[in-house]
């Protein structure tokens, strides 16, 4: 038979050609600074910022500006008493600034500028939101593919050592001892073995592909990643966990959108306000260009103009837009306490799978150990023939299926711990309790 160490290595070195060092650290860093999905909320939210910046503007007085040239036919003129009277020239230059200053607008202004700032409070949490989500889909793919590869060793090693059995059960045949069904169930295990060992392949190579996607690398590009030595339990009690629940970026964003929607209360309120400001306006005409001369009125003149406007009756307008503004804002706030509750249902979910796995480990530790020494015993009998290949064919299934359930439990329970650090809002909390090689 092949030797299992030997076996592994071989598989290790295969798996380590063109192979660029990854520790978990790296992973969610890379997930953090290059993928797009966070880059679009990133754009979004300096969008908002900008946006808050605009309307804060809003609030301070408007210059503008016009500079203009007439040409007229003619100078125009008026009759008085039958005869003709010249008013201006036919070149006409103007220019004024004119100064706008908002004094009161049912503080629609201060309520627009509050809309635009909780909403780039929104977008932030949105953005932490969001990265967390990659963050730990990143993590998680990192998990499977150690997992995945794990995975793969296995299989390949079952392949040589279903092959080794068959060589031993040929030798068996041809001498006569065994039966040719015992050969031909050999085979059959054999060729069962060499698919799984190709599906495995498969399956590793999405994983790759899922995590080179989620930290935006080619997608093909091998990773020797750095593995899991060993794992610690969790000490804190849930209701540790259920303190955290305030600082969840989701939880965050929602409270951003209710003060976003009340402010839009604010400013369909403001129609039931007259609205006032004032006009600076200082102006400049004359028959050159320099507006030097003007030979039929000042050619400066500068006033300043209060102006007022109430919409008196709009049909109820105002009243239905203010509650529709309310409506959104209540369904916001049943959305929160919804919210709130699912979060802690997800923290419960996360807990229990965290406590769950980390105990599976030592089961399935242990399951593994007895599934080794029973398949290396079982396989010894058969060269005595003191087993038949069904025993051995059994053996080396077990043992197949305790790896599967003891790497299962070990990289599932790093897995458990990342959800459990999204539920919280805080990823990279248990780092501490992994080990690496």
């Amino acid at each position: 038979m092949i030797r299992k160490s030997l076996s592994i290595t071989i598989v290790l070195l295969i798996l380590s050609v063109n192979a660029y060092s990854l520790s978990l650290q790296e992973t969610t860093d890379k997930a953090q600074n290059n993928n797009y999905i966070i880059k679009k909320y990133a754009y979004l939210y300096e969008s908002a910022h900008s946006t808050e910046i605009s309307m804060f503007k809003n609030l301070l007085p408007n210059i503008s500006t016009q500079y203009s040239y007439t040409k007229l036919n003619i100078e125009p003129y008026q009759v008085s008493n039958g005869k003709e009277m010249i008013v201006n020239t036919a070149d006409q230059y103007h220019w004024n600034i004119i100064v706008t200053q908002p004094l009161f607008t049912g503080f629609y202004l201060l309520n627009k500028y509050k809309f635009a700032r909780y909403n780039e409070q929104f977008s932030k949490a949105n953005l932490e939101l969001v990265t967390q989500q990659i963050m730990v889909k990143a993590r998680v793919a990192y998990f499977n593919v150690l997992y995945n590869e794990k995975n793969f060793q296995t299989r390949k090693l079952a392949e040589e050592q279903f092959a080794s059995h068959l060589q031993d059960a040929q030798a068996f045949y041809d001498k006569g001892i065994i039966p040719e069904n015992d050969l031909l169930q050999s085979e059959a295990a054999y060729a069962n073995a060499k698919e799984e060992r190709k599906k495995a392949k498969a399956d590793l190579d999405n994983a790759v592909a899922q995590l080179n996607q989620l930290i935006n690398e080619p997608i093909d590009k091998n990773h020797n990643i750095e593995d899991v030595e060993n794992v610690k339990p969790v000490q804190e009690d849930i209701d540790s966990f259920y303190n955290m629940l305030a600082g969840r970026p989701d939880i965050h964003a929602m409270y951003a959108a209710i003060a976003r929607e009340h402010a839009g209360v604010g400013m369909a309120r403001s129609q039931y306000y007259p609205h006032l400001s004032v006009v600076g306006n200082y102006s400049k005409s004359g028959d050159n260009m320099d507006m030097s001369r003007n030979p039929y009125q000042p050619n400066i003149l500068y006033g300043v103009s209060i102006i007022a406007s109430w919409d008196i009756f709009d049909w109820g307008k105002s009243l239905n837009d203010t509650e529709a503004q309310k409506m959104q804002e209540h369904a916001l706030k049943a959305e929160l306490s919804n919210l709130e509750t699912s979060a802690k249902t997800q923290i419960l979910s996360a807990y229990n799978e965290v406590s769950t796995t980390y105990d599976n480990i030592s089961v399935a530790k242990k399951a593994l150990e007895a599934a080794q020494e029973n398949f290396k015993l079982t396989n010894l009998r058969y060269l005595n023939q003191l087993a038949n290949s069904t025993d051995v064919l059994d053996a080396r299934t077990l043992l197949t299926q305790a790896e599967s359930n003891y790497y299962g439990s070990l990289y599932g329970y790093c897995v458990a711990l990342s959800k459990l650090e999204f539920a919280v809002g805080k990823i990279g909390m248990f780092d501490n309790l992994i080990v690496f090689k």
